[in-house]
């Protein structure tokens, strides 16, 4: 697992979804597709965003329910969450909702790197990215299948990479 790329675990055939879509597009391609997240590509698959469930899952609610002074349980909501959440749940495109600051990685990069960068950052998906047009993209569950198969084997790699976040 230690020495594992992006390039041997990503998905090359990536789900995206066009610049200039609607939310009720983008929720189409989510649900057929069984993705729950989409980079946001241009007419040349450049990387623009990112639109996840997260992004949508107000939909249709604009107005925040009345807030408790006390949050539900350990991990309540913090007040500008659920703020930002009715924002998003206004977008009628995917401009309006998407993420622009995306934690990118290369082909090259290390799957161990990623993993950890998923977890610093709270992240399910990366993009890999060629210059800025998207090449693949790496899941958690893509990690996850690259332990399981490396469970019986000893692999061993000193090499660091780091992802970038990048403001798009």
């Amino acid at each position: 697992m230690l020495s594992l790329r992006a390039k041997d675990i990503m998905t090359r055939d990536v789900v995206t979804v066009k610049k200039g879509a609607s939310i009720n597009q983008a929720l189409m391609i989510m649900s057929q597709h069984n993705v729950s997240g989409v980079p946001v590509v241009d007419v040349d698959n450049n990387l623009q965003g990112i639109i996840t469930e997260s992004d949508v899952l107000l939909k249709g609610q604009f107005t925040p329910a009345e807030k408790s002074s006390k949050p539900n349980g350990i991990f309540g909501p913090s007040p500008d969450g659920i703020d930002e959440a009715y924002r998003r749940a206004r977008a009628s495109t995917v401009e309006e909702a998407m993420t622009t600051k995306v934690l990118v990685f290369a082909e090259e990069s290390l799957v161990v790197d990623i993993a950890r960068a998923m977890i610093e950052h709270a992240v399910n998906r990366v993009p890999i990215v060629q210059r800025s047009q998207v090449v693949g993209i790496v899941s958690r569950r893509d990690v996850v299948r690259a332990m399981a198969r490396a469970a019986n084997g000893t692999q061993s790699d000193d090499e660091v990479r780091v992802g970038k976040l990048i403001e798009l």
